[in-house]
């Protein structure tokens, strides 16, 4: 019976997660397309699926309400410069993932410029349905970028993140 689990179990998480850069590989071309004078090498990816959300879900008895995620891909690339310095700040990261995904619509809400690192973080709505369905983080530093991309029903999580901080406001006590 345990072995069976332990199939069950391991054919779950296998089939909801991939190691492959395939999902991030239309944004590191718009990129590298944008950029013809680097190269972006992966070095690692993992892309997770909402099965093993919704089992966390399950085992944390909806502590996290991690369940409305579909999808969470990460991709680390090194940047092998052609000549000069790289400078990301001419890259359209808007356009950049209308590539991934053109049903949504593309905002950078933060952007960050440090001397070591810079950062982007965009969300990606739905106009038509007016809800928040995608978030994607771009950092770069000297020779590695990292790509990390969200899916699913923000909104929603927004809301259960949130809830907390609204019932203490309107006098209600978690507890």
């Amino acid at each position: 019976m345990k072995n069976s689990l332990l199939i069950v179990l391991l054919s779950l998480f296998t089939a909801c997660m991939s190691f492959s850069d395939r999902s991030m590989r239309p944004v590191r071309d718009a990129i590298a397309e944008q950029m013809p004078d680097i190269r972006l090498e992966k070095e690692f990816a993992v892309s997770v699926g909402s099965g093993i959300f919704n089992f966390l879900d399950i085992i944390t008895v909806d502590e996290a309400n991690i369940s409305e995620m579909d999808s969470v891909q990460v991709a680390v690339y090194n940047v092998l410069p052609g000549d000069g310095s790289i400078d990301f700040n001419s890259v359209d990261f808007e356009q950049t993932l209308l590539a991934k995904d053109d049903s949504l619509h593309w905002e950078t809400i933060v952007r960050v410029r440090d001397s070591e690192e810079q950062v982007w973080v965009l969300v990606g709505m739905n106009l038509n349905e007016n809800t928040l369905d995608a978030v994607a983080v771009f950092s770069l530093d000297k020779d590695q970028l990292v790509l990390i991309n969200v899916d699913g029903d923000l909104d929603e999580m927004l809301e259960f993140a949130l809830e907390p901080a609204s019932s203490r406001r309107h006098g209600k006590h978690a507890g």
